[in-house]
């Protein structure tokens, strides 16, 4: 079965309204209120929330989703949100989700100001919870996510950045939240060791298909409706799969490697750049990727009990893949 549509996430997640309004309760506060935030991504209704879904979702495992989950929820997509202020002010981003971010409105300073508080109000909801199993997940995964990012700072405009590395930090960056966040369903549902493993590796290697996804949508930027410049991540001189491949393959390799290390990345040398990812096959190659990654992510499946988590989780990973 497909997904592609928000409606459909919400008819396999019918709590996520509730998760929204928890969310946003969140932001409702004195000082927050002062920084007119209505006009940025932040109050934008159309955000996936695909990490609070994964933990929904595998938090019925057991059965029924308890009212009390929803903060828990509502925290992920705060974590998440939080990480997305602090890329913008990296990158230097102007919009998300087509809405200004907040550097943009407010400058860097408020911006990371704000992913902090975020950050703050997100623990401050899965210790009202009290699960020290489900926190101490989450401040790992906020541990592994820094570094993630740290190495890509320090391998930008690194053009010998190899394929392996390049796997390994976007584990760090974004495969591991989703691991958690469906690691974190199951242990809230009181599921089987065994069970919250299957649900650990299934989120780690959906994430990795996530990330790859995300990789070869930059290449198209507004085309595909990201919300996103084309090839920002190259401006910035984030080095990709779709580009790693083809400085393996591409004659042209040298010239662009001259470039990416010269940190100069200008339309005249992102659009020979961008035709060559093209024809060297930099797209289709990183797309069999994400398709091989979420094939290994489904075969965990099987060691799940629910067959409604089951199809929801499957419908969850084609929502990943027809993205392309």
């Amino acid at each position: 079965m497909d997904l592609r549509s928000h409606q459909d996430l919400l008819e396999m997640v019918p709590e996520l309204p509730e998760v929204e309004q928890c969310f946003l309760a969140n932001l409702q506060l004195p000082v927050m209120e002062k920084m007119a935030l209505q006009s940025s991504f932040l109050h934008e209704q159309k955000g996936k929330k695909v990490r609070p879904a994964l933990f929904l979702i595998t938090a019925r495992s057991q059965g029924t989703v308890r009212k009390e989950l929803i903060p828990v929820a509502a925290a992920l997509e705060l974590f998440h949100t939080a990480t997305l202020l602090h890329d913008d002010v990296v990158d230097g981003a102007r919009f998300r989700r087509h809405r200004p971010t907040i550097n943009q409105l407010l400058g860097n300073k408020m911006a990371v100001l704000t992913g902090d508080f975020l950050f703050a109000r997100a623990f401050k909801l899965l210790t009202a919870y009290g699960s020290i199993e489900i926190v101490d997940l989450m401040a790992n995964v906020v541990a592994e996510m820094s570094s993630g990012e740290l190495q890509q700072q320090l391998d930008a405009f690194e053009p010998t950045l190899t394929e392996e590395e390049y796997l390994e930090r976007n584990r760090q960056k974004t495969a591991a939240f989703m691991a958690a966040c469906c690691m974190a369903g199951g242990i809230a549902a009181g599921a089987e060791d065994r069970v919250n493993l299957a649900f650990y590796r299934y989120g780690l290697h959906l994430g990795m298909s996530f990330q790859l996804v995300d990789d070869i949508l930059d290449f198209y930027g507004g085309l595909k409706g990201t919300g996103k410049e084309a090839c920002s991540d190259l401006r910035n001189g984030i080095v990709t799969l779709p580009l790693i491949h083809t400085l393996q393959v591409s004659d042209k390799r040298e010239q662009i490697r001259a470039w990416i290390r010269e940190g100069k990345l200008d339309r005249e040398r992102i659009d020979p750049i961008l035709s060559e990812v093209n024809k060297s096959g930099g797209l289709n190659y990183s797309a069999g990727k994400a398709e091989q990654y979420m094939q290994k992510a489904l075969h965990f499946l099987k060691e799940i009990p629910s067959p409604e988590v089951v199809e929801n989780l499957k419908m969850i990973s084609n929502l990943v893949l027809h993205q392309l």
